[in-house]
């Protein structure tokens, strides 16, 4: 049965597992010390500059941040522990990287089962060897890290978590792009690999259907990846980034979108990917915006993926694949259900 594109964003975009953190994160002191300088929901991380409180250190190095990046996806860990391990310490490297950031260190929460139970002591170890695999080969040592077991009601367990924050060093705060749509006529700039894979998404999830195909976690490809990001940040270039994730492309316009107020967008999905992946999967890239797409395609090459343009106002959206109008709506029709969905549940 082929599902109506329409119904497929909305159910996605509203989906417990995209829709919007805000109520968690409004709910605690994010501003402890005085020293954040930017919050979550102002850019895809935090972040803050825990040297301003030094008087001797001179301008520059006071304004060096500290950006926390988290990571974590129970759909691939109901598939794949070691995977999904690997692929939150990935994540959480690969949103700090896209706001100039290079790594410092991690901390991992690793949250499973029984271990007195084989099978699920066995997950637990796939997910004590992805962190292992992941740090190592992108070289961010752990520093901390803690570990909840027993974790099972009526004899199911939940699914063998790894979830983990990843610090990196900014140089400069001030250049740190921020999460919403901030200007008229920007350009969209898809910077990774996008690929066809759906295995474990969260759109197959939402649709009732399942596929154990995973993307692959390109190590090489994430540090030449995190490389162009941190020079497209030190040069100024991003106006908006935000990871493409849980939700994939979609997702993360929407998000971007909802955080500017009144944002519109033209998404042009290329021609040789299918409208699926395209939209929906979550091959780890960087959603980005900017206002000198030459100057940023010079610095990524083929590694930015042209993605359509923004505009700053409540006019109809649009997604087109191959010249082909695909959808055209009203996005903030669905704006007030993805902000509020989980103030029903928490």
């Amino acid at each position: 049965m082929k599902i109506p594109l329409q119904d497929a964003l909305g159910q996605v975009l509203h989906s417990l597992n995209t829709v919007s953190r805000r109520p968690i994160y409004e709910k605690y002191d994010k501003n402890v010390q005085g020293n954040t300088v930017w919050e979550r929901g102002q850019t895809l991380v935090s972040m803050t500059a825990c040297f301003r409180d030094f008087p001797e250190l001179d301008d520059a190095h006071s304004r060096i941040g500290v950006a926390i990046g988290t990571g974590g996806n129970t759909n691939y860990a109901k598939i794949d522990p070691q995977y999904a391990a690997e692929q939150a310490i990935c994540e959480g490297a690969l949103k700090t990287a896209a706001v100039g950031g290079h790594w410092l260190g991690a901390t991992d929460c690793l949250n499973f089962g029984n271990p007195e139970k084989s099978a699920q002591m066995g997950q637990f170890v796939a997910g004590i060897e992805g962190v292992k695999v992941a740090c190592e080969t992108l070289n961010i040592p752990i520093v901390s890290g803690n570990v909840s077991l027993y974790n099972e009601s009526s004899g199911t367990s939940i699914p063998p978590s790894a979830l983990v924050s990843v610090f990196a060093r900014v140089e400069s705060v001030e250049k740190v792009p921020k999460l919403r749509f901030t200007e008229t006529g920007t350009k969209l700039f898809f910077i990774g690999k996008m690929a066809d894979d759906l295995g474990g998404s969260e759109f197959l999830k939402v649709m009732g259907k399942s596929d154990a195909r995973l993307p692959e976690i390109d190590y090489d490809f994430l540090q030449r990846q995190s490389d162009i990001l941190r020079q497209l940040v030190d040069a100024s270039l991003l106006k908006t980034a935000n990871i493409v994730s849980t939700g994939g492309v979609w997702k993360a316009l929407c998000e971007s979108a909802f955080s500017s107020q009144k944002a519109h967008f033209s998404l042009q999905l290329p021609s040789d990917v299918s409208v699926p992946g395209a939209l929906f999967g979550e091959s780890m890239g960087v959603l980005v915006a900017t206002d000198d797409a030459s100057a940023l395609q010079s610095i990524a090459g083929n590694m930015a993926i042209p993605l359509g343009t923004i505009g700053m106002s409540t006019a109809p959206s649009e997604i087109t694949h191959g010249g082909e109008v695909l959808w055209s709506g009203e996005i903030w029709d669905w704006n007030k259900a993805w902000e509020d969905r989980l103030r029903t549940v928490i």
